[in-house]
């Protein structure tokens, strides 16, 4: 018998344990290699549950395209996305006013300028070959190697384990607040990338503590993940349509710096793209 190790245990235990709960969501089947399911958690002596949107795809796929939008097309809203090759998207940077993005940002190889907060902001890094990873400690520059990355703050899973509730209490409100939450990571085998959005500010629905987050994606077979930005900036869209509602606090799509998107070319024009919605490129 092979000896795995302590990681290597968890790793197994992890992919063991999730699986009949990730069988538990009424998976669509979008296209092959792609699927969505919505989620609705009842809250225990409440009326209001927790709604999360979840997209899996198999970066295997030879037909499925996984990028990030230009910084030609930042202080985009997600609608504008809504179009052909893009088949799915997500938001994904925190950002500032100006809409530069926090950490390490790389869209169709090319690196952002303007970046901020690069070395304490994990990321989500892709090269051309569909090879993503999870880096949970920042390197010092980006790797020529990325095709596509965008960093996040915090992370939810780290080798199969999941951020605590004590985690959360170090971190403070911005961690413990049942805020809207979106996030992303990779199986244990690294072909799977799962998204989930989970919606919040709602007078029915709540949002989540990153740590409840993380354990719901250890549920759904997430090994590695990172917390991206949140709140208002939220959204899920699948077949030009918004899977996720928006805060009651704030009905109309946010103006956000990028999203991650799923598409059925390489290379996407995002020159043309952001024209089409009114948003030349500088």
């Amino acid at each position: 018998m092979r000896f795995l190790g302590r990681t290597g245990v968890l790793a197994a235990w992890v992919a063991l344990t999730s699986m009949a709960w990730a069988q538990s969501l009424a998976w669509e089947p979008i296209r092959p290699g792609l699927q969505y399911a919505q989620q609705d958690i009842a809250i225990e002596g409440s009326e209001s549950l927790h709604r999360l949107h979840w997209l899996r795809l198999d970066l295997a796929q030879p037909d499925l395209y996984v990028a990030l939008t230009a910084q030609s097309c930042a202080g985009l809203q997600m609608p504008m996305l809504d179009r052909s090759p893009i088949v799915a998207s997500m938001n994904a940077s925190f950002f500032s006013k100006e809409f530069f993005s926090r950490g390490h940002t790389v869209s169709q190889g090319q690196v952002w300028k303007g970046n901020y907060r690069l070395a304490d902001s994990p990321v989500l890094a892709c090269t051309a070959g569909q090879s993503c990873q999870t880096l949970h400690q920042a390197p010092a520059q980006e790797s020529p190697a990325w095709r596509n990355a965008a960093a996040g703050v915090q992370s939810l899973l780290q080798a199969g384990r999941a951020r605590t509730d004590a985690e959360d209490a170090q971190c403070g409100a911005f961690c413990t607040t049942t805020h809207p939450r979106s996030a992303a990571g990779l199986d244990t085998s690294g072909r799977t990338m799962v998204w989930v959005a989970a919606e919040g500010r709602q007078k029915s629905v709540t949002g989540l503590p990153l740590a409840q987050l993380a354990r719901l994606m250890q549920e759904q077979g997430v090994f590695d993940a990172i917390n991206f930005d949140g709140g208002g900036s939220t959204a899920l869209h699948v077949l030009g349509q918004a899977r996720t509602h928006r805060p009651d606090n704030e009905p109309q799509a946010r103006a956000i710096a990028n999203a991650w998107v799923i598409s059925t070319q390489a290379d996407t024009d995002w020159g043309a793209i952001c024209q089409k919605a009114g948003k030349a490129p500088p």
